[in-house]
């Protein structure tokens, strides 16, 4: 016999969970803080001004310390602080940003990026067209000047500069792209590893049939001004550690081999480079002006694989910002 209240009861329940689903957020904003307080305000003030702001939550996953908890108090958003006394990767922070967001569709950024307008809406569009992993495009900011910071943005992020594609395609930037939860089962493991970086996710996802999107009216801008030697030491710590990783378990053969073909990496490198700016058609005349640099820096990138190759990525994952 059923109890008299018990169908209201069920129901009351019912309301709960429908409640608790309203309340979660439809975005959730992942953000491995690194950079410090400045970057991170810039950043946060851009999402500040997002249209669609009350249905997004912000996780910021930081190693930097008590200045950025102050900054967050400043912003008139839906903030979560992952605070991490200890200096962690940004594969982990990301990992952890993830691990406690609520929303359905998870974005990552970084500090140094400053969201366009609409961001928001751009990302909940596309994602209602299509049925994958999608990321935009990455500009560097107006105020960026500086022949050295030009020279980094190329390296880094010319491949991601407009126009990119509007489509399929095989490869999205970290700082600008967006998954569905579901889609994160496949990747758990490589998660919870702490050295994956975004290559090696969409590999994954790929792997068991999700495809990858570009979509370019989903834009950030690079903002984030380099001292030459600290770039060409990120430069070192990011190629070793990447390279590291990848060959752990090669056999010393295997090793030497991949080593010594590090020396013809820095004219490829440098020639893909220019391919992406010339292919675009923008900032051509700025990439002839940076050249050397670019060289420089791709220099500097095949030494870090020979040292990652010849003995493994040391603590190099740690040092990367």
């Amino acid at each position: 016999m059923t109890h008299p209240c018990q169908g209201s009861a069920v129901q009351s329940e019912q309301e709960k969970d429908t409640a608790k689903q309203h309340l979660r957020p439809r975005i959730s904003v992942v953000i491995a803080s690194v950079n410090g307080a400045a970057h991170l305000d810039e950043c946060l003030r851009a999402l500040e001004c997002q249209t669609l702001k009350d249905q997004a939550e912000v996780i910021v996953a930081d190693r930097c310390g008590a200045a950025v908890a102050e900054t967050m108090r400043k912003r008139n958003l839906n903030l979560k602080l992952l605070s991490f006394p200890q200096r962690i990767t940004i594969p982990q922070l990301r990992a952890l940003g993830m691990k406690h967001s609520q929303g359905a569709i998870i974005v990552l950024t970084e500090d140094h990026c400053l969201a366009r307008p609409c961001w928001y809406e751009r990302i909940l569009r596309a994602h209602e067209a299509r049925s994958g992993v999608i990321g935009g495009a990455v500009e560097n900011d107006r105020s960026i000047t500086r022949a050295v910071d030009w020279a980094v943005f190329f390296c880094e992020y010319g491949r991601y500069m407009n126009p990119v594609p509007d489509g399929e395609v095989a490869d999205l930037p970290g700082n600008n792209v967006s998954y569905r939860r579901e889609f994160l089962a496949h990747i758990s493991d490589l998660l919870e590893s702490g050295s994956s970086w975004e290559g090696d996710l969409h590999a994954r996802l790929r792997e068991r049939g999700v495809k990858l999107y570009s979509d370019p009216s989903i834009i950030v801008y690079h903002k984030k001004e380099f001292a030459l030697g600290y770039f060409l030491s990120q430069r070192y710590h990011y190629s070793r550690s990447y390279t590291g990783v990848r060959a752990q378990g090669a056999s010393v053969p295997e090793r030497l081999i991949r080593a010594a073909l590090c020396s013809v990496l820095p004219p490829i490198l440098t020639l893909r480079v220019a391919g992406w700016v010339v292919g675009k058609k923008r900032h051509v005349s700025m990439l002839f002006r940076c050249l050397p640099l670019v060289l420089l820096f791709t220099i500097v990138w095949a030494w870090g694989e020979l040292i990652g190759h010849l003995f493994g990525p040391g603590d190099s994952l740690l040092r990367v910002e």
